[in-house]
């Protein structure tokens, strides 16, 4: 893979990214790299595996936009797994110490 090739998936992984992340019901991560991480890694799985359409620059942008969707979407399931919404109203507990 030419130094091209890799900053081509990098920039292309972080632009596409951020365009799903903004059309699907996900909210866009604080953390600026990590909308391009699970895209850029989905991205190089593709091209390895499943080279598909036209190529631009080493890149097969049909295989690299279908699989930046899919990066995004797992990464929307693991944020969503690690921080769970807010709880609307706190659940009142009595513990067992206070019930003697």
């Amino acid at each position: 893979m030419d130094i091209g090739t890799f900053l081509l998936i990098l920039a292309f992984s972080y632009g596409i990214g951020v365009f799903w992340y903004d059309l699907l019901p996900g909210q866009l991560s604080s953390q600026t790299w990590r909308a391009a991480a699970y895209p850029f890694a989905a991205i190089v799985i593709a091209e390895a595996w499943l080279p598909y359409g036209p190529a631009v620059g080493g890149l097969h942008i049909t295989s690299a936009v279908i699989a930046a969707l899919i990066g995004v979407i797992i990464d929307w399931i693991v944020y969503t797994y690690r921080h769970p919404a807010m709880v609307a109203a706190p659940e009142l507990r009595v513990s067992a110490a206070s019930t003697h």
